[in-house]
């Protein structure tokens, strides 16, 4: 059995979600709707929605601070910060904000926009990288993984099918040398061919309503982008795309490491937390008890897009020590991935 002489893995995470909630009721009031409604087919009973004062900065920057806290690793230590993020509708990158909150002087920074799968994304690339620079340079180093997204930016607040779905949120991990358990492979693939099931809008459509007046055409007359989903068409697409991304990361992992893992040794999933009732399917096509399946956050936080993952860590802190799970996500564009990781004993 092949072994790597080096383990990268989680050293500590990090998460803020904003105080204010927006509750079923609440929604009740704002469209028609009902609680009944939304929870049989989303299984959410509130959201959390940023207020005065809070950003997609602000919360990305609390999640690392209290990331950063539990590692016991100083800002300057981080050498890579990547953020995934798909409502950092601006430039410069997020990342490179979000290192100067830190007070990080140098090192690496950049975005990556993969729908809500966007944070495995980042770790992907982060591991991928330390690994190379660490068994061909002999250099270790730390990095930071964030996931967030402000969601309520970009929701159509009258659209009854979008607007109870989504929440505002940050989660983050610092990543680097690890004396026990530690990511074991991660993967990652695109299918564009959906990307028109689930789409943000554009700002303005490429030609001009009047070249003479510089007026533009968009869909709800504003210059505002928003959420465009077709929910009935993106769940089985979701379903099967999680499902092969678990084996997928399982298989990745027994060539390189010669080891026979099947599902049937995964004792934990976090899976993106789209919706109950995707999670759910993903746990009966794994054919694990609900109770093996994170699906609290999707209760109480709503659909926080590339936050979901690292938010539901959190939750997990110190549990299951030693076991083998899986963290599986997909989004727009149809962006998925799957990180297989083994928690410290």
């Amino acid at each position: 059995m092949q072994s790597y002489p080096i383990q990268i893995g989680y050293l500590g995470v990090g998460r803020y979600l904003p105080p204010n909630i927006l509750t079923n009721a609440h929604l009740e009031r704002m469209v028609e709707t009902s609680d009944e409604w939304i929870v049989q087919r989303t299984g959410i009973h509130e959201r959390r929605i940023m207020g005065e004062g809070e950003s997609v900065l602000s919360m990305a920057t609390a999640a690392a601070r209290e990331a950063l806290d539990r590692a016991g690793i100083s800002a300057n230590q981080i050498t890579d910060v990547r953020v995934g993020v798909n409502t950092h509708l601006r430039w410069p990158s997020l990342a490179t904000m979000v290192q100067n909150e830190l007070g990080i002087d140098d090192g690496t920074a950049s975005d990556i926009s993969a729908g809500c799968s966007a944070y495995i994304f980042c770790v992907d690339s982060i591991y991928q990288k330390m690994m190379t620079e660490w068994l061909l340079e002999g250099k270790k180093s730390y990095a930071l993984a964030i996931g967030v997204d402000g969601l309520s930016l970009i929701t159509d607040w009258t659209d009854r099918q979008t607007c109870v779905l989504f929440g505002d949120g940050a989660g983050a991990a610092v990543i680097g040398p690890v004396e026990s358990g530690g990511i074991l492979a991660t993967t990652t693939r695109a299918q564009g061919k959906y990307g028109d099931l689930l789409y943000l809008t554009p700002y303005i459509k490429p030609s001009l309503d009047d070249p003479e007046k510089m007026t533009f055409h968009t869909r709800t007359g504003t210059i505002e982008p928003l959420i465009y989903m077709e929910g009935r068409k993106v769940f089985p697409v979701a379903v099967r795309s999680m499902m092969a991304e678990i084996k997928t990361v399982i298989e990745k992992h027994n060539r390189i490491s010669g080891e026979s893992l099947t599902l049937d040794d995964i004792e934990y999933v976090i899976p993106h937390q789209a919706n109950h009732r995707i999670v759910s399917a993903v746990a009966e096509g794994l054919k694990l008890p609900l109770e093996q399946v994170y699906s609290e956050g999707v209760v109480k936080y709503g659909n926080n897009s590339a936050a979901s993952i690292p938010i539901g860590y959190v939750e997990n802190i110190g549990k299951r020590p030693g076991a083998l799970e899986v963290d599986v996500a997909f989004g727009a564009g149809f962006a998925s991935g799957a990180i297989l990781r083994r928690n410290p004993s």
